[in-house]
């Protein structure tokens, strides 16, 4: 690497032929290696156990001890009982242990749409943390984009909660087929960083019970059912065995000892059968927080749970009953997965990570979106576009791999900071990938790494071949956990470097490696910006990703998790800078705010675009009346597990089948998501217009698929407050079929009446 110059490669031309293609994962009998048990059968077994322990060791197992893991539950040796392990995070095994994947990060999961691939990203993570012997993997988080500078938006799933909420869903089947307990984080309404645990990041190993204040999450019950908890109720529907509660508060009250969160809606209102852990220091007293449904405090060691509450229950503060029910609530999740059956031995740095680079390449590549793609610039045709010049330091990794894990780092960025960083066994950057491509078909690239050596990029402009090159323009934005982002402006004053370049090469292309939302608008709309490819937070297989999407090996499919504003004050939410936040914008968040204000944005959430093109014909919706309809029949055989808990109210049952098909009119092979936008009747006081349905289509060059999207009862219901319960508005209801939420953007639209 040359700093502050051009490093030039020079091969002779040859002819070469790029294919665009896709591959689509599929769920692989491997990959369900657990059976499982049923809830009634793993709480049997867990309650059999607790009759076994003493009044001190069911106390000692309501707080962590200290240990190897990132939390860890005592040991019962005469039980032949060895304890357990939970370790971070959502995106791989985590807290600095060796041999680990660093997986693509939420948000990047998330933009590809794909079901198969939430399934299968979630069953490779599970078989790392099982090869480790970890038996709680501490993810997934599902937090709302509500905030576009929330500094843990990179590991959501973004601004919906149906996306968020299906995205939670195969995530944890994937993990816990392969035995491994998922923990559905943080619960509840942990949309910012700033003073969600004043003083945390100084004291962040040693957490000071006595700091008892945090910002309170105002906001009413309607919002919270429909907004906030629809990605939770998701994950209990998925069977997932443990919840982490979070360091805010909400409407006045700690969430971890939050009678209505935890007690009222998640273990009543949702039947909710695994536990609730505090996340790491957000337990700020004892028997309240066990009365307020905590059942296990981590880490452990402050007095305020554990060996502290024996006394409690001689006192009568609180019941043997209900230290029963909490330790029952822990280990039933260990009973159901079947980990008391020869579960491997605990071992962090065992080597555990297979070949799952190829399905992190796969979710990278899915998860990159084409914003913008003037005159079809994209994808490069190497027997034609020889010369490329490479500008910014995001194109190459700056720094070394383990360094990012609270601060932010020069270079591309494989995912964001915090205790969801993983520590990466290899990262390959663009720049790597772009030299081998160059070596491959024979072409010249000359690059530089300095966002300020404007020396070197003005000299640049005057070099041999520069007239006729594609310029590649690397920006980025990180974040992390402990902080939220100041602004949404890219890293190293980076706007300045692409007008700079856009202003002498024609063939501008910007790539934006993004935690979450960026402002584009100091140089969106120049001319010479022909292409923008989202990266977003790819992982460690970034540069092959990238490159496959640029010479047309892969063609791009993934679509926005949120709304690109045009001004920052259009998303109409921002971080409170005080103890409260206020959620005033109610159910009208990210889409279905810009819908109900008629704000235009620069690109609407679902957005994406293909180096092919399709189209939509022949919609049809169908009532389902019987279990045994076949519509019904294929979502619940790919649905169902034997640790499932759709609960009792039916919510989950499908009611209406829309189907309709998709060609593919180009000539070659991509992948096009359609999605259905439904729109209520006035009773139900919703947006314009909400999510309810998408898949992720690949097609072959002039293929056609018939698809069959499913609304289920919970999809097609608002939560009454008056009669808390999920509800049926009377009236008609609109279908649209769209490829974003841009009401141009809709291809076939109909309505059904309830």
């Amino acid at each position: 690497m040359i700093r502050g110059g051009f490093f030039l490669v020079v091969i002779s031309a040859c002819f070469s032929i790029t294919v665009s293609s896709v591959i689509n994962f599929k769920h692989n009998a491997e990959d369900t290696p657990v059976k499982g048990r049923t809830w009634d059968q793993a709480i049997a077994m867990a309650k059999s156990f607790v009759g076994n322990l003493t009044l001190d060791e069911k106390c000692s197992m309501t707080a962590g001890i200290g240990g190897p893991c990132a939390g860890n539950v005592l040991s019962v040796q005469r039980l032949n009982f060895n304890g357990m392990c939970f370790q971070d995070s959502p995106s791989g095994v985590g807290d600095g242990v060796l041999q680990s994947t660093a997986f693509a990060a939420g948000i990047q999961i998330a933009a590809t749409w794909d079901r198969d691939l939430f399934y299968q990203r979630g069953a490779a993570i599970g078989k790392e943390f099982r090869g480790k012997g970890v038996h709680f993997a501490l993810g997934p988080m599902m937090n709302i984009d509500r905030n576009a500078r929330h500094g843990r938006n990179w590991e959501g799933f973004g601004s919906d909660p149906y996306l968020s909420g299906e995205n939670a869903f195969g995530y944890i089947q994937g993990l816990q087929d392969q035995g491994v307990v998922g923990t559905a984080k943080h619960y509840i309404c942990n949309e910012q960083e700033t003073n969600r645990n004043p003083g945390f990041l100084a004291r962040k190993n040693k957490p000071n019970p006595n700091v008892n204040v945090a910002y309170s999450a105002n906001l009413d019950d309607k919002t919270i059912h429909e907004i906030y908890l629809w990605p939770f109720a998701s994950s209990v529907a998925a069977g997932v065995g443990s919840f982490m509660c979070s360091y805010n508060q909400v409407n006045g009250t700690p969430a971890c000892q939050n009678d209505r969160t935890q007690n009222q809606l998640l273990k009543g209102e949702l039947e909710y059968h695994g536990n609730i852990m505090s996340d790491w220091g957000a337990t700020k007293s004892g028997v309240p927080s066990a009365l307020g449904g905590l059942d296990i405090e981590m880490p452990g060691g402050d007095g305020l749970m554990g060996s502290s509450l024996v006394q409690a229950v001689k006192s009568g503060a609180i019941t043997e009953t209900r230290i029963d029910d909490m330790v029952t609530r822990v280990l039933t999740p260990y009973y159901l997965l079947e980990q008391d059956q020869s579960y491997p031995s605990l071992d962090l740095d065992r080597d555990a990570v297979g070949d799952n680079y190829k399905i992190n390449r796969q979710v990278a590549a899915a998860g990159m979106i084409l914003l913008k793609n003037t005159n079809n610039v994209l994808p490069f045709n190497v027997t034609k576009d020889k010369n490329y010049f490479i500008y910014g330091s995001g194109g190459q990794s700056d720094d070394g791999l383990g360094s990012g894990g609270w601060n932010g780092h020069p270079g591309a960025l494989y995912q964001g900071g915090g205790s969801g960083f993983v520590d990466p066994t290899y990262g390959i950057d663009p720049l790597t990938s772009l030299m081998e491509k160059t070596r491959e078909a024979h072409l010249q690239i000359r690059y530089v790494l300095s966002h300020t050596d404007y020396g070197a990029i003005n000299g640049s402009f005057n070099m041999r071949g520069f007239n006729t090159a594609k310029c590649l323009v690397f920006i980025t934005a990180f974040s992390s956990e402990g902080y939220d982002r100041s602004d949404l402006q890219p890293s190293e004053n980076a706007n300045q470097l692409v007008q700079t370049v856009a202003s002498h090469c024609t063939n501008t292309v910007v790539i934006v490696n993004s935690v979450s939302q960026l402002n584009l608008e100091a140089w969106i709309d120049l001319p010479n910006v022909v292409g923008v490819i989202w990266t977003g937070m790819p992982g460690t297989e970034y540069g092959p990703a990238l490159v496959d999407i640029l010479f047309g090996d892969y063609n791009p499919g993934g679509k926005l998790v949120f709304t690109l504003a045009k001004n920052d004050a259009d998303f109409g939410t921002d971080i409170s800078p005080t103890m409260t936040s206020t959620y005033s914008e109610g159910v009208f968040l990210d889409y279905r705010h810009f819908d109900q204000n008629s704000i235009t944005p620069r690109y609407y959430f679902g957005y994406g675009l293909s180096y092919t093109t399709f189209s939509f014909s022949k919609l049809d919706i169908s009532k389902i009346n019987n279990k045994n309809n076949p519509i019904a029949l294929q979502y619940w055989a790919r649905r169902t597990r034997s640790y499932s808990n759709f609960g009792t109210a039916g919510l989950y049952e499908p009611v209406y089948g829309v189907t309709f098909t998709v060609t593919n009119t180009g000539k070659v092979a991509g992948s096009e998501v359609p999605q259905l936008y439904l729109s209520f009747p006035a009773e139900a006081q919703e947006p314009p217009k909400v999510l309810r349905g998408f898949e992720r289509v690949y097609l072959g060059a002039g293929e056609s698929k018939q698809v069959t999207l499913v609304l289920t009862q919970k999809d097609i219901s608002y939560w009454n407050t008056a009669n808390q319960k999920w509800t049926v508005a009377s009236g008609d209801y609109t279908v649209r079929i769209s490829t974003s939420a841009n009401n141009a953007d809709v291809k076939l639209q109909s309505s059904f009446h309830e």
